[in-house]
């Protein structure tokens, strides 16, 4: 991406070290680096400041960027399904390792039983594809790709910055009630095989 290229540049311009820039816009000096090479890309509010003190426009800062963003918004769209499939098989496979276990567990299975290395591979292997999904997403950094070309748009940025609070807490909310959901149907489930054996 270009940004970052553009943010050393109009750093060096400016005599500024990393370490300057991020306390003039107040981010860590590893932010800074993050967004010169790449691996991650400045927030809108990070933009403005950026834009404000090069004095630049913020659309001569992300100029050339804004066409792979849209790309990857659009690949990332193309992933959603592999991210959502990914994420039901994680739960499918955590549930069905601890209904392996519980059942394993009624039938007095020891520990080193090959079953039971079988069932506590089946959600090891749960956990790790939800691991998996998480890395996509965090992989394309779309929120904030969005929110960038939101802002070129002409979406307001405390508009912008009230659409983030509100995803975030939708996001923790349905993960709180997942998790609750996942925790309560696993301390049911054996009670369930038992009452039914």
């Amino acid at each position: 991406m270009e940004v970052g290229n553009r943010i050393r540049e109009e750093r060096e311009r400016l005599g500024l070290s990393q370490e300057a820039l991020a306390r003039e816009i107040f981010v860590s000096r590893q932010t800074v680096s993050n967004w010169e090479t790449g691996k991650t890309y400045p927030d809108v509010q990070s933009l403005l400041l950026l834009s404000n003190l090069y004095g630049v426009s913020v659309d001569s800062l992300v100029k050339g960027d804004m066409e792979t963003m849209e790309d990857n918004i659009e690949n990332f769209e193309l992933q959603r399904f592999k991210v959502k499939a990914s994420m039901g098989l994680s739960v499918a496979l955590i549930v069905l390792g601890a209904v392996m276990l519980a059942i394993l567990n009624k039938q007095g299975a020891d520990a080193t039983s090959p079953l039971v290395i079988v069932a506590i591979v089946v959600v090891v292997a749960g956990a790790a594809v939800s691991l998996v999904a998480e890395r996509v997403k965090e992989r394309y950094d779309i929120e904030t790709m969005s929110e960038i070309k939101a802002f070129m748009d002409g979406v307001e940025p405390d508009q912008i910055v009230r659409n983030r609070r509100m995803s975030k807490a939708a996001s923790v909310t349905l993960k709180v009630l997942a998790g609750a959901a996942l925790g309560i149907t696993l301390m049911t489930v054996p009670y369930l095989i038992i009452a039914l054996a």
